[in-house]
């Protein structure tokens, strides 16, 4: 989905299609999520029954997030002595930031003031936080939906400013919601679909790069190439092959999960993903592990019952913390499933690679 004049590449109607879901930002501008030209995708079989309840980890992810208003918090109550940080701290309503919203999902939790924050790009805001709540993962996690395209995340983040800003609000929510001792220990990005292009732009700043612990990109991998010569453009490229060498070498975690949708003009998620894992010597075996789907509230009526089914595993790689699983499907159906399905995909690795350290 990233699509500029440099680099051009349209969404057409799967963008409209998924737009049409409800879902944010399935657009295109200079390197892409998804193709005009997507086939059609064939119902599944009846689906199977929803999991009965979801993980221990995750049992509070069903509580709404966002209450009716949204008055500032009233000031924590003083700490007692060894008492922990979080003892005060308020998450009743989702905290606006810098043009998008903190959450506090029922996974976090902070006994000495340390907290760790994930910047996620693009994608229905209920099914991002319950996912991350339903996964386990142990951190507060600022959404943020910019609008269609790539182009908009690319924008925004252009100048490391705009990360440092993020930041830096956290920081004030944080202290203003009562954390004790409050300060921030690691920071996370993920991404669906558009929002990779922000994710590239992130990762080109020094000052950035460095301090990035993990990546999750879920079907939001993509690189233009010359349209003459077809070689890939390196300022799309080299960003992840530098993080995946990282993360190769067990420093970051790069987790990414994609489908098999074509697309023109760019390469799709599959080709590029291989050419990451071809700068890193990594290659894939067939698998047909299945992960089960959620059971999340948001993730009711985004897709017909019909397609409501976990996705089908195809591949898989694996070298140090870099983790990859490609998955069938080619249609805007499965786009959406990754969405609703990355708390049991992805998401585990970001819980257990931040679980070791």
């Amino acid at each position: 989905m990233l699509r500029r004049a440099r680099a051009p590449m349209a969404l057409g109607g799967l963008a409209l299609l998924v737009m049409g879901l409800a879902v944010l930002s399935l657009g295109s501008r200079s390197a892409p999520m998804a193709s005009a030209a997507v086939q059609t995708e064939a119902p599944h079989s009846p689906p199977a029954p929803l999991p009965a309840s979801p993980p221990a980890s995750a049992s509070a992810a069903t509580v709404p997030a966002v209450m009716a208003q949204e008055a500032p918090p009233a000031p924590a109550a003083s700490a007692k002595p060894g008492e922990r940080a979080d003892a005060h701290f308020d998450r009743s309503w989702r905290a606006p930031l810098a043009g998008g919203l903190l959450m506090f999902p029922p996974s976090w939790s902070s006994e000495d003031g340390q907290y760790d924050l994930v910047l996620h790009l693009n994608g229905n805001t209920d099914l991002v936080e319950e996912n991350y709540g339903y996964a386990g993962v142990n951190a507060v996690v600022a959404i943020l939906n910019l609008g269609v395209g790539s182009g908009v995340y690319e924008d925004r983040f252009a100048d490391p400013a705009g990360l440092r800003l993020i930041l830096s609000r956290a920081q004030d929510v944080m202290v203003a919601r009562g954390l004790k001792n409050a300060r921030l220990r690691r920071i996370g990005l993920s991404a669906w679909s558009s929002g990779y292009g922000g994710i590239i732009k992130i990762l080109q700043h020094d000052e950035f790069f460095d301090r990035i612990s993990a990546i999750v990109l879920v079907d939001s991998i993509h690189c233009g190439y010359d349209p003459h010569s077809k070689a890939l453009k390196q300022d799309q490229i080299e960003p992840t092959r530098r993080f995946a060498k990282k993360a190769v070498e067990g420093k970051t975690l790069l987790s990414i999960v994609h489908s098999e949708i074509e697309t023109y003009g760019y390469h799709n998620a599959h080709r590029t993903t291989d050419f990451v894992l071809d700068s890193v010597g990594a290659s894939r075996t067939p698998t047909n592990v299945f992960q089960p789907l959620p059971n999340v509230p948001a993730m009711k009526h985004v897709v017909p019952n019909a397609y409501m089914k976990p996705l089908d595993p195809l591949t898989e790689a694996h070298k140090g913390e870099l983790h990859v699983r490609g998955y069938g499907g080619t249609g805007p159906y499965t786009h959406m499933l990754h969405l609703i399905q990355f708390s049991t995909t992805a998401l585990p690795d970001l819980v257990a690679f931040w679980g070791r350290r």
